[in-house]
């Protein structure tokens, strides 16, 4: 049961004679009216005083309810631009009540930068979202994960995975994945979206499984991108029972109850189908080098099933995730792109000057790209694939700039706002690769990929798997408007979804290719 849901029904708690039409918050059918509202009542009022503490200044934030706080302020979508507004009317922190819960927005570099990097160690944890975690069985995946023993397990698979000397192996795969890429570009330029999504998923899935991805509606491609749909649900709906935990004992046949058990079966499948794809290829030693092969490799000596699970469930973090942003990021530079054709243009002849038109670019030639470079991190600044940061806690009241923070607070950190902090950034909204040119702009910080321990580990891998796109696209063909009847062109707004990963909305555009016989180059895909 959502947020907004409750509202809807938290007035009707009495009796129905029909199951099918109790709201999702009622207990059983048999129990009396009035125990329902007198249980949620002492539970929110216990909440609301666990929560006080030792007082400090108050924390600003929008007017709450008689008990229910803020509960209809709670943004299951557009997260970060809402936080933007919050930001203008109330500061840099912006404090919420739900049910007696405290929740708090951070829209300041310098606040984030206080907490979730130099007090890390406090405020690195997750909040108990009960419906994600425990019900839906997304507490093993590790960007869920608490900060502790399995957290840091799981931090080190993924750091040997994605070492320096490991992204060199995948050098092939990205040059191999960005052919296919251009090669169907341009044969289809049409539908480039559905091709760059092909191949950030087709890499990820090859890196992590080994297992290659033809088409985007391969079945794995397919229920990786469902995961994440579920991910995106679960995690952004705002659900009652991560207010209340003691709702989770409601019975089975209550909505959130299915809807956890459906999520469940997914993520189980994501985690066990290719795993034991790979797990058959191994025995019969056939499985290319790969994330799993590798660590399967390592732990089949059978000693330890917790150890396998940690495994399977960091490669299906590392895939699901990762092809998922990956594609936001590739599809917003096309988008950047075509709004800035003089930036295109630079670029472009910084490509022509320094690989030519004989070959292809590759990793080598990034030192010398220094301009690409800086326009891929302006995008990344521009259009952060993921606008808000998955929720943090503290395991411990904090003092903070006056303010005290409880215990078990849950911290939302706006990436979105951070990105055009005008403190950092100057002219926030205008997009200039240039700003992060020279000592000063060598200095300015990334924040796409998150801060802190809770960092993005394979952040690299992305901005690597990015900048090899981008520079294949630029070297090949031109991205221009499309033009109407009369021959104007048609410059689109810039629209971006309101989920937990931030991507534009379809708009039309048209790719050409900048010169005759650029087919060679891409010709063996």
């Amino acid at each position: 049961m959502s947020l907004h849901s409750l509202a809807a029904g938290l007035s009707n708690l009495s009796v129905s004679p029909s199951v099918t039409h109790l709201p999702q918050a009622t207990i059983l059918h048999a129990t009396p009216s009035y125990i329902i509202p007198a249980l949620l009542t002492i539970i929110i009022v216990c909440n609301f005083y666990k929560g006080r503490g030792k007082q400090g200044k108050r924390i600003p934030g929008p007017r709450a309810l008689p008990l229910l706080g803020n509960l209809l302020d709670w943004p299951s979508h557009h997260q970060g631009e809402r936080m933007e507004v919050w930001q203008k009317v109330y500061g840099p922190i912006t404090r919420l009540s739900i049910l007696g819960k405290n929740v708090l927005f951070l829209t300041s570099t310098n606040i984030i930068s206080e907490l979730f990097v130099k007090r890390s160690a406090v405020f690195s944890d997750r909040p108990q979202l009960v419906f994600s975690q425990e019900l839906c069985g997304m507490d093993v995946l590790h960007p869920m994960t608490q900060y502790g023993a399995d957290f840091r397990e799981q931090r080190k698979f993924m750091k040997e995975a994605l070492a320096p000397e490991v992204q060199r192996r995948h050098e092939s795969l990205l040059n191999e994945e960005g052919r296919r890429l251009l090669r169907a570009t341009y044969e289809d330029p049409e539908d480039t979206a559905r091709h760059l999504r092909r191949f950030s998923t087709s890499f990820s899935l090859r890196m992590v499984y080994g297992l290659p991805a033809l088409e985007v509606d391969d079945p794995q491609v397919l229920l990786a991108e469902e995961m994440m749909a579920l991910s995106e649900y679960a995690l952004t709906g705002g659900w009652l029972v991560d207010f209340l935990p003691i709702l989770k004992h409601l019975p089975s046949w209550v909505p959130f109850h299915r809807r956890a058990r459906y999520f469940r079966a997914k993520i189980n499948e994501m985690m066990s189908k290719p795993w034991g794809e790979v797990k058959e290829q191994v025995h019969a030693g056939t499985a290319p080098d790969s994330f799993c092969s590798i660590n399967m490799q390592k732990f089949d000596d059978g000693k330890s099933k917790h150890t396998e699970t940690l495994i399977k469930a960091t490669a299906a973090a590392i895939y699901g995730a990762g092809a998922d942003t990956s594609a936001a990021s590739s599809y917003s530079f096309v988008l950047a792109m075509l709004l800035h054709p003089s930036v295109q243009s630079r670029a472009q002849d910084e490509l022509d000057d320094v690989v030519g038109r004989d070959r292809l670019p590759c990793l080598a030639d990034r030192p010398k790209l220094p301009y690409l470079t800086r326009v891929l991190w302006e995008v990344l600044r521009w259009a952060p694939p993921v606008p808000v940061a998955i929720p943090h806690r503290n395991r411990e009241a904090v003092e903070f700039d006056g303010y005290m923070i409880p215990k078990d607070t849950m911290l939302m950190a706006s990436i979105f706002s951070l990105s055009r902090d005008p403190e950092v950034y100057a002219s926030p909204e205008t997009f200039n690769p240039d700003r992060f040119e020279g000592e000063r702009g060598e200095r300015l910080p990334h924040h796409a990929f998150g801060v802190g321990p809770r960092r993005c580990p394979g952040a690299d891998v992305a901005f690597t798997q990015l900048f090899l796109q981008a520079a294949y696209i630029l070297a090949c063909f031109r991205i221009s408007p499309q033009r109407d009847v009369a021959g104007k062109e048609i410059i689109p707004e810039v629209k971006f979804g309101g989920g937990m990963v931030r991507n534009a909305e379809e708009f039309p555009f048209v790719m050409q290719a900048r010169w005759d016989g650029v087919e060679r180059l891409f010709s063996d895909a």
